[in-house]
């Protein structure tokens, strides 16, 4: 009889204690809804940072922070809330890996639009160049063209040649149908206004708004900061991606030839004496906010693994340093410089100063990236797109066409392999791949550095996507705001 009386007792205390105003500490832990967080990025992140909290993505990485534990049939390491399966198609006379059947839970011609718009290049408004995504870069680099057909319940993906890898293509690929509509949590509401919509395809966000904004000047302030080793937040939590930025060197063919940066050597003395005059190891801890180092390798830590280097030369000549006075009509060295960083500015810097110990001048282009014989030299700040090797590495040269002209890189770039469905043998052909641009010193990889946001210490659960796009679908502001 006294323990039936229990139960009626502990409700009255329960309700005395929600009366009262005394919350549980579970209760007090809990996200809270409402509010809004200001996100700066840089330039080249404005779009895709709109686009990944205003569509939802095809695909996701199964596991961690980003996709949940369910795989997506036909996709074992991925998740997705858009795509129900995704299946080879076994049409008889149809090569394995030809043909992809998506099923979905949106209607098929928005993902058909969605997935053509990933897959291949498209046209950009007030742009005569089309825009060449992540994945078209892939495809170009493997000579495989694509179809896509959108029937009436599915969306049918052909190849020219088998492709194994549809999902890691198509992660975090925005579900974006022709008309423009959100289909992700949140819509524009004003240029660099996000707002909290509902039906979405992902669940609800706790943000009422977003605001991205481009890099802080003067007195401006974020609760989101990505940037290349600085921030304006005195405090805050800082969040590594799954891996690195690297920055390295792409030569033309001709200024491999005429080498006048000297790195042509047999038993790499030219190289190694390079690398050493460089201190790349100095650069990356006053530039990078010590978060890097030198690197002789082009894939970084988190996409490969690691491998052994080629022994350091027996004996190798010091660099002249001498800083004469050179003529005007000096031989010059053309350099582009795509990405705007300190670290980057600081290595081009750098590499004034050994060129003019050679007697040679550097010119700096900015905003040439990319562009083919636009410059002897690039420099750039590579990211790369995906945590698959031979999917990353394909789109860094698939978005050089003065890479793809070289015999060496067509014979590695022809492999089977780089998107086959074995997962070590595609690793294996990425590593084939990268030997054969290192060897030809069409790339010199130079420095590895994180790329970090910061974050503050009251948002809670703002995520870094690998390819450096700050998350907020599941951010909430505590700690008692």
């Amino acid at each position: 009889m006294t323990k039936g009386l229990l139960v009626p007792g502990r409700v009255l205390v329960a309700a005395l204690v929600v009366a009262c105003g005394v919350v549980p500490a579970w209760a007090r832990r809990a996200p809270a809804p409402g509010g809004t967080a200001v996100v700066s990025v840089p330039p080249e992140l404005l779009e895709a940072t709109l686009e990944a909290h205003s569509f939802a993505p095809l695909f996701v990485p199964r596991g961690g922070q980003l996709g949940g534990d369910v795989a997506t049939p036909g996709a074992p390491e991925h998740t997705s809330n858009v795509i129900a399966e995704l299946e080879p198609v076994t049409t008889a006379g149809e090569v394995l890996g030809t043909s992809w059947r998506l099923r979905a839970w949106a209607p098929a011609p928005d993902v058909a639009h969605a997935v053509t718009r990933c897959l291949a290049p498209h046209a950009v408004p007030g742009s005569k160049t089309p825009r060449t995504t992540f994945a078209s870069a892939v495809l170009a680099a493997a000579g495989v063209t694509v179809e896509v057909v959108g029937r009436h319940e599915d969306v049918v993906v052909r190849f020219n040649k088998p492709v194994f890898v549809v999902a890691e293509l198509l992660t975090a690929c925005p579900l974006r149908p022709a008309s423009g509509a959100p289909t992700g949590p949140y819509a524009v509401q004003a240029p660099g206004r996000l707002a909290w919509r509902s039906g979405s395809y992902e669940a609800p966000p706790l943000l009422g708004a977003i605001e991205l904004r481009g890099p802080l000047t003067g007195s401006e302030r974020a609760d989101v900061v990505v940037a290349h080793g600085e921030s304006s937040l005195s405090a805050g939590a800082t969040l590594l991606s799954p891996w690195p930025d690297v920055i390295a060197l792409v030569q033309e063919p001709d200024t491999v030839v005429s080498d006048p940066l000297g790195l042509a050597d047999d038993e790499g003395a030219g190289l190694f004496s390079f690398r050493q005059g460089l201190r790349a190891d100095l650069l990356a801890a006053t530039w990078g906010a010590g978060r890097g180092g030198p690197t002789e390798a082009l894939l970084p830590p988190g996409v490969a693994p690691a491998r052994p280097l080629p022994p350091p030369p027996a004996s190798a000549p010091s660099l002249p340093l001498a800083l004469v006075p050179l003529p005007r009509d000096a031989p010059r060295v053309t350099l582009a410089v795509g990405a705007d960083d300190a670290l980057s500015d600081a290595v081009a810097e750098r590499l004034a100063v050994l060129l003019r110990g050679r007697r040679t001048l550097l010119e700096v282009k900015r905003g040439e990236q990319g562009k083919s014989g636009s410059a002897d030299v690039e420099l750039v700040r590579w990211r790369p797109p995906s945590r698959d090797a031979a999917v990353s590495l394909l789109a860094f040269v698939g978005a050089r066409a003065g890479l793809l002209n070289e015999p060496a890189v067509q014979k590695a770039t022809a492999d089977a392999r780089l998107l086959g469905a074995d997962p070590a043998q595609r690793l294996g052909a990425a590593l084939a791949l990268e030997r054969a641009l290192l060897d030809e010193r069409l790339v010199v990889p130079l420095i590895v550095v994180d790329r970090s946001i910061v974050v503050d210490p009251d948002l809670r659960g703002v995520i870094l996507r690998g390819d450096g796009v700050p998350l907020l679908d599941g951010a909430w502001w505590g700690g008692g705001r």
